[in-house]
């Protein structure tokens, strides 16, 4: 298995699984913490983007049945369009990763 790496100058680096769990290995104590505190911090990132992107959806199918309720039919429509054009750019940016990922696996092997 193979992880991709990127630096802060935005290089893209393969390193071998084996290779890093040898290197995190050789850490010290404090070294690891380091680590151990950034890879917490980016967890928190992509879980908060994904919690605001599920609020943000909620709020929308809450504005959309209100509004349907209301007999405003054309403010549904309007929310409906924007909610499958978000679907749309979710399943590009996931179609993205699924891609990303099979090429790695594919290098591992």
């Amino acid at each position: 298995m193979m992880i991709k790496a990127m630096s802060q100058a935005g290089l893209n680096l393969f390193i071998p699984m084996e290779l890093l769990i040898n290197s995190l290995n050789a850490l010290t104590l404090s070294e690891k913490r380091q680590i151990s505190q950034l890879l917490n911090e980016a967890i928190a990132d992509a879980e908060g983007e994904n919690g605001r992107e599920n609020e943000t959806t909620k709020r929308e199918i809450q504005l959309m049945g209100d509004e349907y309720a209301n007999g405003n039919y054309s403010q549904f429509s309007n929310i409906q369009e924007q909610l499958k054009q978000g679907a749309i750019k979710r399943a590009e940016r996931d179609l993205g990763l699924v891609e990303e990922w099979f090429n790695l696996e594919e290098e591992a092997c």
